[in-house]
């Protein structure tokens, strides 16, 4: 079921994407399919298939549900989508008609500091609140790649020094990397560290990081990048993290940055659902 990437020259990627409770799974992969196909359009370059790499927080594994759907032992009401196992353990492929989606899995780790971490092409977990540089040794260990993704105030003031000792550690190849999202506001100067990373051969990966809302089910694939390197994709994973990792491949940013009412329509909505996220929390400690 792999044949249609085993001659890609090239393939769309988006490195952040979530699937959330909120979001139809047949309109997740509907909406992703369509953005990556509109992309490879506006761009001027030839269908390819498409990769999303998800990055799902502690308790959530829409992966592992997918996986029982492919294997025959769970049902999801994908419409005409349907999905197979891989020789990778960690990516599956969705298809319908001649529409590809690999999906690899992945996991978002909050650090004690407050900076988030992405493990991208992995099944394991690594438990949030440790030390942001155990958790980056942890995924190393693990052979995942390593993203720090941006995120509106998280690279500010110590958390910002943090980062930029991550990115003076860090070595080209070596599978660390920033993260751009579809979420940072157009008028945000591009933040210093991309700065810093490019200067030190560090790349950065662009995501959607669609938020836990049913209007964000329409983002992912939409904002990311393109990748050139030919591989043997018989074996998508660990084709993909070679790839990723070596310094001739090249990376083309696709997708538009966020424009500002949405911005702060989403900052505002994301600070109630904390609130109450909070307030649940205090009302079960005293149950």
């Amino acid at each position: 079921m792999v044949q249609e990437l085993e001659g890609a020259g090239a393939l769309l990627i988006d490195a952040h994407v979530h699937l959330h409770d909120c979001y139809a799974p047949q309109r997740f992969l509907e909406h992703a399919a369509g953005n990556f196909e509109r992309a490879a359009r506006e761009h001027g370059w030839s269908p390819t298939p498409g990769v999303l790499l998800l990055t799902e927080s502690a308790g959530v594994d829409w992966f592992g549900r997918l996986a029982a759907v492919a294997a025959g032992a769970a049902e999801l009401p994908l419409g005409s989508w349907t999905l197979a196992a891989t020789p990778d353990p960690s990516a599956l492929l969705a298809s319908r008609g001649a529409e590809r989606l690999l999906l690899v899995s992945g996991r978002q780790v909050v650090a004690r500091e407050g900076l988030e971490v992405l493990l991208l092409a992995t099944r394991a977990s690594v438990p949030d609140r440790l030390p942001v540089r155990e958790i980056l040794a942890e995924g190393e260990r693990l052979g995942a790649l390593r993203v720090i993704p941006w995120g509106a105030g998280k690279w500010l003031f110590g958390r910002g020094r943090l980062v930029t000792e991550l990115i003076e550690a860090a070595q080209p190849g070596d599978g660390f990397f920033l993260g751009d999202g579809a979420g940072r506001p157009f008028f945000w100067s591009t933040p210093r560290h991309f700065v810093q990373a490019e200067r030190r051969g560090i790349r950065v990966l662009p995501g959607t990081d669609p938020l836990p809302f049913p209007r964000e089910v329409t983002r992912p694939g939409g904002f990311g990048f393109r990748l050139e390197a030919p591989g043997n994709y018989t074996m998508p994973v660990e084709a993909l993290k070679a790839a990723l990792r070596s310094p001739g491949a090249r990376l083309t940013p696709f997708g538009q940055l966020e424009r500002l009412a949405p911005f702060v329509r989403n900052q505002l909505a994301m600070q109630r659902r904390k609130r109450r996220g909070a307030r649940s929390a205090t009302r079960r400690s005293f149950r």
